[in-house]
């Protein structure tokens, strides 16, 4: 390795080499040639003029003739020796060196080439690269990639979702500006009404344009995802032998947990309605709720797909690609092999998500509705003719084509709204079907085979909502076992408990009568916390259960 220094003055040609060295080159007509100098200028040992470069050698493991490799534009010499040590580390590591890569051509070409995974998961590898990974890290050299720089990818999202936050306070701002200047101008006399409307129309034209301008804020799940890109991406360099090490390892995010669904009690309903903020980010409801929205849709032309996501709980792409050859009347039983899936702005199919596919039981109002389902395409059919789509689906428009999954996003959120009922998204169902299973009777490996997991752990942390009857049964069975002074202890209720029976606690022999003092209904209530009380009650036994020995 040896590093030197050149420039891109032009002048006189010399030669450098031979029995000439020294003479100016000549042309055809003897007259000076005139060039770039490089290393011949006379003013590279000045400071500051010119550039560095370095010069490697490096010898091939399988005999073939040695790589020399030349790179240069490095402001000291310390930097092109620092650059030069990093490729020789690089190469005696086993990376190819002499393939000059970006980051971001390197991302889309592994996300491109990968086969291992669902055309979904490849979707977000792009989605994740081309908005967040590349506008940050992309130009930089592959070989050159270290911790520092994915860093840089967190930081730029951190600083964009400050910018975005703005913007959202911003809209706000002017959402109140628009509605006191429209109330102005309703309020305002003849004779400045024209212009407090002309005002309220530039506020609202503002405002419009400003919302179409908002953005989502990158949460945290969405930084850890993209992490978990970048580690995955870097894992494949390493062993293709394109990356020394994966350094995605070294970034640590902040610990987040997802967040816990929470049930619309009455009183969280009339605080909603009282002050219109939702209490937290997933919502569920009541059954009673949940009845109450089946009850508005009845007359809905999905009411059977809407009934079949409040009582079973599958995902909304699982619903859209549900077809009729898994559909079982007879065994009233719904397959699930299959899902729609939006990849770059097209629907296609694909398998379920990991050990999804799993066999569900409907009840017998549903398979009534999947009938009606059926002989409702027959007519659909018919009508069309040569325009129907034949694709095999349960629900589907009256061309026979099937339903987007963000169509029934949409179409679920107008309901919801229509029917005055708490918000709850689309996926909120799902929580709330397994809710109701739980409260049914079904225990958490039931539910979590219901919903299609891949672990209990996941069902029994994010889904099972413990409804306010099953949290009354279970504190009630507990009072239950808990013997009290001049109090019977009530064995719980099997039928009133819909959660998996409480072990029934051992039998307490019953004292002498006369080791007992007699109860007085007058007398204060003995409670067990009740400090000095149940000490008194304590030692007034001991001495009775004295006088009984001593008497016998």
């Amino acid at each position: 390795m040896h590093t030197y220094k050149r420039c891109g003055c032009v002048g006189p040609l010399i030669r450098r080499r031979g029995e000439r060295a020294g003479q100016p080159i000549l042309d055809e007509d003897g007259n000076p040639q005139v060039g770039r100098l490089d290393t011949a200028c006379t003013e590279l040992p000045k400071n500051g003029h010119g550039t560095w470069y370095y010069s490697l050698r490096l010898v091939q493991e399988n005999g073939e003739e040695p790589i020399r490799l030349r790179k240069g534009g490095f402001p000291t010499q310390a930097k092109a020796k620092e650059e030069a040590k990093s490729v020789w580390d690089d190469h005696d590591a086993g990376l190819d060196v002499t393939v000059e890569e970006t980051f971001g051509d390197y991302l889309l070409r592994w996300a491109n080439e990968k086969e291992d995974v669902a055309r979904t998961t490849i979707s977000k590898y792009l989605e994740h690269i081309r908005y967040h990974i590349a506008p940050a890290i992309g130009r930089v050299e592959r070989r050159a990639i270290r911790k520092s720089h994915l860093l840089q990818v967190f930081a730029a999202i951190k600083d964009r979702n400050t910018t975005i936050l703005a913007h959202h306070e911003y809209v706000a701002h002017l959402t109140v500006e628009c509605e006191r200047k429209r109330k102005a101008w309703r309020e305002g006399t003849p004779s400045n009404r024209q212009v407090l409307r002309a005002s309220w129309h530039e506020a609202r034209e503002l405002l419009a344009s400003e919302r179409k301008r908002k953005r989502r804020v990158t949460g945290l799940e969405t930084q850890k995802r993209i992490l978990a890109t970048l580690s995955s991406a870097i894992a494949d360099g390493v062993r293709a032998e394109e990356f020394r090490r994966n350094w995605a390892d070294l970034v640590k995010l902040p610990k987040s947990s997802p967040p816990k669904p929470m049930l619309w009690t009455p009183a969280r309903v009339a605080r909603w309605r009282a002050t219109g903020k939702i209490p937290g980010r997933v919502m569920v409801w009541t059954p009673e709720l949940t009845g109450a929205f089946l009850d508005f849709v009845a007359d809905d032309n999905l009411f059977d797909l809407w009934h079949f996501m409040a009582l079973r709980g599958p995902r909304r792409g699982e619903a859209c690609g549900l077809s009729w050859s898994e559909v079982d009347l007879d065994s009233l039983t719904v397959t699930i092999n299959s899902q729609v899936v939006s990849v770059n702005g097209e629907l296609c199919d694909a398998t379920p998500k990991a050990d999804s596919d799993r066999i569900l039981s409907i009840d017998s109002e549903s398979g009534r509705l999947f009938e009606s389902r059926r002989v409702l395409q027959a007519q659909q059919r018919a009508t069309a003719g040569k325009a129907w789509h034949d694709t095999g689906r349960v629900f589907t428009h009256e061309d026979g084509t099937g339903y987007h999954p963000d169509y029934l996003t949409h179409r679920f959120k107008d309901l919801v709204a229509a029917s005055g009922l708490p918000p709850i998204t689309l996926h909120g169902l799902r929580h709330g079907a397994a809710c109701i299973a739980h409260l049914g009777g079904s225990d958490m490996k039931e539910i979590s085979d219901q919903l299609g997991h891949s672990a209990i752990q996941i069902t029994m942390d994010t889904y099972t909502n413990i409804l306010p009857e099953a949290q009354k049964a279970r504190a009630e069975a507990a009072l239950a076992v808990v013997p009290r002074a001049g109090q019977v202890p009530a064995a719980p209720d099997p039928a009133a408990v819909s959660v998996p029976a409480t072990p029934a606690a051992p039998p307490v022999p019953a004292p002498a009568p006369d080791q007992v003092p007699a109860f007085n209904p007058a007398a204060p209530e003995l409670r067990p916390a009740g400090g000095g009380r149940l000490a008194t009650l304590r030692r007034v036994r001991a001495k009775r259960t004295e006088q009984v020995l001593v008497g016998v």
